[in-house]
């Protein structure tokens, strides 16, 4: 079943996805036909996007539960969807700002950054030479200063990026090598 896909602007997907949102207003009205029950519990799905980004938001009783990017071949084809779409205004009032920001993650990118995570205290606990390798990865700069690199690398993965991805996939590199 394709999930119906509504093109907002700027500012609504900003504030949707920095912050708890509750829908106000009719926009719920639009999206019946894909509503999800688990238990008690009734979800509706669709996909925003400003014609730059698209994510996909799950509501429960008017409350978005859930943010979740889309793949890249996924988000290329309701970016070109959404060209034909007019925008839609979304009537909503902010809760609080959300604790993590970046929510908005695909399952890949998540399960990655995760690793990295590892990966980081790993090396900082037991191989400062792997810490220092992380580091030049991702920055293209050395540096002598365990404690500083340590804490700019976990500090990086609030602000996931290509970069991690390159970084995840040359210590997959690595670990082939070794094996």
């Amino acid at each position: 079943k394709k999930v119906i896909l509504f093109k907002t602007n700027n500012k609504t997907l900003k504030d949707i996805i920095e912050n708890e949102v509750l829908i106000e207003g009719t926009f719920l009205n639009s999206i019946p036909k894909y509503e999800i029950k688990e238990g008690n519990k009734s979800y509706k799905i669709c996909l925003l996007t400003n014609g730059q980004l698209v994510i996909g938001i799950l509501i429960n009783n008017n409350k978005i539960e859930l943010i979740s990017r889309l793949l890249l071949d996924e988000e290329n084809e309701a970016l070109a969807e959404s060209e034909k779409l007019i925008t839609t205004n979304i009537d909503y009032k902010i809760i609080k700002k959300r604790i993590h920001k970046n929510n908005t993650l695909t399952r890949t990118e998540s399960k990655i950054k995760d690793l990295l995570l590892e990966e980081i205290d790993s090396s900082y606990k037991n191989n400062i030479n792997k810490l220092i390798f992380l580091y030049y990865e991702y920055t293209g700069k050395e540096n002598k200063d365990t404690d500083y690199m340590y804490r700019y690398l976990k500090d990086s993965l609030n602000r996931f990026n290509e970069k991690h991805i390159k970084m995840y996939n040359e210590i997959c590199e690595k670990s082939k090598k070794l094996h």
